[in-house]
């Protein structure tokens, strides 16, 4: 079973979905086949296939899930879509005073994303996806204010839109006329927010708002970069640079070290995913492409190890192998103010010793 199904499937029961994972591990991908799959009524349109003799590949078509879920069931369906950040706040999601541009001036309650899709909800036959991306990077406590409590699945409006004996309420300035009025969610509202857990620059979640939220985790999936760049990851580690798949099969298997020892160093949830070989594409299937769509990665592969152990040159000396006779990195220690510092250091990485560093990394024991 895919995530898309499970996540659907989850979404069904208990309304409020949180994807998490490290970076790269495809999350605004999966948010995005969640999205098209509701729209879909729970089926996904195939890749075109190619007919030999014929011109054009045929059209895609529908591939149904089999899932038997109410909320595919309404006539009508939509997917709201925002991204938090610093400068979010209660009114962009539910309700609030905001100034009215024109000759007139003046104010307006505004209506926010949260509340036009529980509005969308609510109407007849229908149901409304909200997908939240960042969740983590802008004020959440404060963006949802009184409606943390009433987002639980068990404290939704009952089908028909009446309230129900746990149905939980919450005030808001009403649109129509700026009057505070009691208000509840809908059961047909579903709610699908992403997060990066290893983002050293945003504060963790409550724990009380993280308890409305059903966790799905993402890990990174390197069975997806063998078959995407043709590698046989059943064979050893290549020690010569003769062809592609040489550069191709070095650099993922450095990516699993490199993960492995991250989770040793800081944890399963620091780890990088698949992403980092997926964002961009080689120029072509030459060997000096795969040494240069290499080079390009590693940069960001050490962006992010710089990122979680900044400051520790000795651990980042031991995730890059460094003073091993192929690693072009080096761990020196120098005098400086009456104490030996450790001082990493390291030649420009390029396509002419790119596939030496990869392979340092990858071919270590631990």
């Amino acid at each position: 079973m895919d995530d898309r199904i499970k996540i659907l499937e989850l979404l069904s029961n208990k309304k409020n979905v949180l994807l998490m994972g490290a970076p790269g591990t495809g999350k605004s991908r999966v948010m995005n086949e969640v999205a098209e799959a509701f729209i879909n009524g729970g089926t996904r349109l195939a890749q075109p296939s190619h007919v030999p003799g014929t011109g054009i590949p045929i059209p895609a078509v529908a591939a149904p899930t089999g899932l038997d879920l109410a909320m595919l069931k309404k006539a009508n369906r939509k997917v709201f879509r925002t991204t938090l950040h610093q400068n979010s706040k209660y009114r962009d999601f539910l309700t609030g005073i905001v100034p009215e541009l024109g000759a007139g001036g003046g104010y307006r309650i505004n209506e926010g994303i949260l509340y036009r899709a529980n509005e969308f909800a609510k109407q007849d036959n229908s149901a409304a996806l909200l997908i939240i991306d960042e969740l983590n990077r802008g004020p959440a406590i404060e963006v949802f204010g009184g409606s943390i409590v009433a987002i639980e699945s068990d404290k939704r409006l009952n089908d028909d839109n009446t309230a129900a004996p746990a149905t939980q309420y919450f005030e808001i300035s009403n649109p129509a006329d700026g009057q505070m009025v009691e208000y509840a969610f809908s059961p047909n509202l579903y709610i699908l927010a992403a997060m990066n857990q290893a983002d050293a620059s945003v504060a963790p979640l409550d724990v009380a708002f993280m308890r409305r939220w059903q966790s799905y985790q993402l890990k990174p999936n390197y069975d997806v970069l063998y078959e995407n760049f043709g590698v046989d990851r059943t064979q050893p580690i290549p020690t010569a640079c003769s062809t592609a798949s040489d550069v191709y099969s070095v650099a993922i298997h450095a990516l699993e070290k490199t993960n492995e020892l991250i989770c040793i160093g800081r944890g399963k949830e620091y780890q990088l995913g698949q992403g980092v070989f997926l964002s961009t594409k080689p120029k072509d299937n030459s060997m000096s492409s795969a040494l240069q769509f290499a080079s390009e990665a590693w940069s960001m592969i050490y962006a992010h190890i710089e990122e979680l152990f900044f400051g520790d040159s000795i651990s980042i000396g031991y995730l890059v192998n460094a003073n091993s006779p192929l690693s072009p990195y080096k761990l020196e220690e120098l005098y400086f103010a009456g104490e030996t510092k450790s001082v990493l250091t390291c030649s420009d990485i390029d396509t002419s010793n790119i596939f030496n560093l990869y392979q340092a990394i990858a071919g270590r024991d631990q």
